[in-house]
């Protein structure tokens, strides 16, 4: 099979698991939104978007675990990919648990920054960080070793838990509590599912007689870029969520939540596509082979799949919000072909960003601090409606990918003069 069979083929599997898992993770928006209200709904998006923030040390290890279980996949050494595995999973279930009883001291605190009342809710879905972290490694060996059905079943699963324990906890009465309950048990159950597929390797592992020693010193040169990246790329896809909700009413603020989180259907959709490639590259990188047609297939699909989503948010941005989450959002409509044009962007960035992880090259790193750093300044000035900062979201992500893929072009521009040529 060809990498370019193998990239449509996996990216197949793993968008089919992505769509269903989505169907039930809108489904769970979508009922919270109707169920909480649009100012309780608010406050359940921004602890969301704070647990994707602070969670971010998972998806450095992730992008690690990834890449390592990868080259190590390749290298066919089932041993050293458990080792890889327990290694990790120890240290971030100590770290998980320091970082949630850190969280609990200063709840309230934050609970005022995001505008929170429920100081409970607050430290429930600080618990998730403790499972957010210790899946990611499992995740991450998945992915590595690819292993693309899995790792969609075990999607699935959680967000089918997501969506079932939510609407049971808030129409038991707990409101925002029962959400966010739903979010912390779903995440455990996820993590029990990923344990299923890994046992055969772990199996493999026991008839392997290959040794390798980790070097932790290229290991570390490697975590801190990575985690930087991470931190970087979750910011991004929630700080517009964050920053509307600190500078904008409550009620507003919950409208807007539900037309950004129906924008990021396009990151959703082409996520697989990442998913995919990242474990190829590293593969391929392991082999000392060249990977740019994977890049540039995988910049293609990324591409259309987003154009096409955003075609349906610009014919019809009311009824796609009526649809998935009543006529009481849909006030905002007009917000949607621009959040989508953000959400493309980003949905570039994100991939071009895991290219670089990938391929070890982390001076796009600076690109995405300043952009960052200039998107918090910029509102922070100058918010006069929530319009005004989805266009500044779409300007300065418009330049950031234009930037990364300038960027791309230049160092492999002999690489694809040679493709062009051929």
């Amino acid at each position: 099979m060809s990498i370019g069979q193998r990239l449509i083929k996996s990216s197949t599997i793993i968008l089919v698991g992505t769509v269903v898992a989505s169907l039930f993770s809108y489904l769970f928006n979508m009922l919270m939104g109707r169920m909480l209200g649009p100012i309780k709904y608010g406050e359940l998006t921004a602890l969301m978007s704070l647990l994707a923030i602070i969670s971010v040390a998972g998806g450095a290890i992730l992008t690690i675990t990834m890449r390592y279980s990868g080259e190590l996949y390749a290298l066919k050494n089932y041993s050293a990919i458990k080792r890889l595995f327990w290694y990790f999973t120890r240290y971030l279930l100590i770290f998980g648990v320091a970082l949630f009883a850190l969280g609990a001291i200063f709840s309230r605190q934050i609970g005022e920054f995001f505008s929170i009342s429920d100081n409970v809710a607050v430290i429930i879905i600080l618990l998730s960080i403790v499972f957010s972290l210790i899946v990611v490694v499992s995740r991450g060996v998945l992915q590595g070793t690819q292993k693309f059905t899995a790792i969609s079943i075990v999607g699935i699963v959680e967000m089918f838990s997501r969506f079932a324990l939510g609407v049971i906890l808030v129409k038991l009465g707990f409101e925002l509590k029962g959400a966010v309950s739903a979010l912390v048990l779903a995440t455990a159950i996820g993590y029990i599912s990923t344990l299923i597929p890994i046992r055969s390797i772990f199996i493999k592992a026991k008839k392997s007689t290959q040794r390798f020693v980790f070097n932790k010193k290229e290991m570390l040169s490697y975590s801190w870029p990575t985690l930087l990246a991470s931190i970087l790329l979750a910011v991004s896809i929630n700080l517009d969520i964050i920053l509307v909700k600190h500078y904008f009413p409550a009620e507003e603020a919950g409208l807007y939540a539900a037309v950004s989180t129906i924008g990021k259907i396009i990151l959703y959709a082409t996520g697989p596509i990442v998913s995919v490639m990242f474990p190829m590259i590293s593969e391929q990188t392991a082999k000392k082979e060249k990977h740019y047609k994977i890049f540039l297939l995988s910049l293609t699909m990324t591409l259309v799949g987003a154009l096409i989503i955003l075609g349906i948010y610009v014919i019809a941005p009311g009824k796609v919000i009526s649809i998935l989450y009543g006529g009481t959002y849909a006030s905002l409509y007009y917000l949607l072909p621009q959040v989508g044009v953000a959400v493309l962007f980003y949905a570039l960035i994100n991939l071009i960003c895991n290219y670089f992880l990938a391929v070890k090259n982390f001076l796009f790193a600076w690109f995405f601090a300043i952009i960052i750093l200039a998107q918090i300044i910029i509102v922070a000035l100058w918010h006069p409606s929530i319009e005004a900062v989805v266009r500044v979201f779409i300007t300065t992500n418009g330049v950031l990918a234009l930037l990364l893929l300038g960027y791309y072009i230049y160092v492999k521009r002999e690489q694809l003069l040679e493709y062009i040529r051929s």
